[in-house]
């Protein structure tokens, strides 16, 4: 686990009806970590709840800006976090990246933001543009009131660059067809509500490996880690075997060996509980890795995953 930061809000401001944006800085005046763009923090509520919030610049000037979208009936903490009033102390963790920008040079990179999807979109446009690279960038939202970042995005691309989609009252837009030729020099970046994300995976059957990388909110949360035929898992640091039946959950034999790794959101999206593999393979049902990084078998979030053959080996 990465070390906590004391972190105090600075500022909270409405943006939208719904979207506010919070600025926060060290509480005991230590710098803070410098983030790459598409990178988050886990926010430790008092309550009990960890959530996460991608953040909207790198944090060189020694301050963290989120966007929050307030819904009462979420499932987190963003209603309570967006009543809170400046010089509220929380903890985090250092930035977190599961979304980062590919480096190399010669790409023709397309960025995709709906809803308050668009806030990892926003770092990397910064990002971008100060590298001296404009990508194209479609932010989608239901009307014009809802595009909080409008104005902020109008200021680093020109409007040759960037369009902005309003579902009404045009109706929403399919976003596949925002992207026009693909080929194995394209990325395409996109962060959003799980409709519009699993329409643009589909959409991807069809392109080059590796074009699309996704942000989700959350995963599947009808995955498991139950393995379907007995299973050896070795655990190479901590000198234990654990012998699985079929059925049986990987991550409640972890659980009852005592060697768990932290996890939040049981949903394979977080990336909080990730395992290395040594050996072995498994079924990967996480939302982190692409296709050709689950066919490598390096990585595992056990949360949702299980072993694929007789015999695992973690570095655990």
């Amino acid at each position: 686990m990465s070390t906590r930061l004391n972190l105090t809000l600075q500022r909270s401001q409405a943006l939208t009806e719904r979207i506010y944006e919070l600025e926060w800085a060290s509480s005991d005046g230590r710098p803070l970590p410098q983030a790459q763009a598409g990178a988050h923090l886990e926010f430790y509520l008092p309550n009990g709840l960890v959530r996460h919030y991608s953040l909207l610049d790198d944090g060189h000037n020694g301050v963290y800006r989120i966007g929050v979208l307030r819904d009462p009936q979420s499932r987190g903490g963003s209603d309570w976090l967006t009543r809170q009033p400046a010089g509220t102390q929380l903890e985090a963790s250092a930035p977190r990246n599961h979304f980062a920008l590919d480096d190399s040079p010669g790409k023709q990179r397309v960025l995709l933001g709906a809803g308050i999807g668009i806030t990892p979109i926003v770092a990397m446009v910064r990002a971008l543009v100060a590298r001296g690279e404009r990508p194209q960038l479609h932010y989608l939202v239901r009307t014009a009131d809802d595009a909080a970042y409008a104005d902020e995005l109008s200021q680093w691309l020109p409007e040759t660059h960037w369009q902005l989609h309003l579902s009404e009252p045009h109706g929403a837009v399919d976003p596949a067809s925002l992207i026009d030729t693909v080929t194995a020099d394209t990325q395409v970046y996109a962060c959003g509500p799980q409709g519009f994300l699993d329409r643009l995976e589909q959409a991807a059957q069809q392109w080059p490996a590796g074009v699309l990388r996704l942000e989700r909110f959350r995963g599947d949360s009808d995955a498991d880690s139950r393995t379907t035929q007995a299973c050896e898992v070795v655990l190479q640091r901590s000198g234990k075997t654990l012998l699985l039946a079929p059925g049986e959950s990987l991550m409640a034999a972890l659980q009852d060996a005592g060697v768990a790794p932290p996890t939040l959101c049981g949903e394979g999206a977080c990336g909080t509980c990730a395992v290395g593999i040594i050996a072995g393979e498994a079924e990967h049902a996480d939302v982190l890795q692409s296709d050709a990084e689950k066919q490598c078998h390096d990585t595992l979030y056990p949360c949702v995953s299980a072993p694929k053959g007789q015999r695992l080996v973690l570095d655990l």
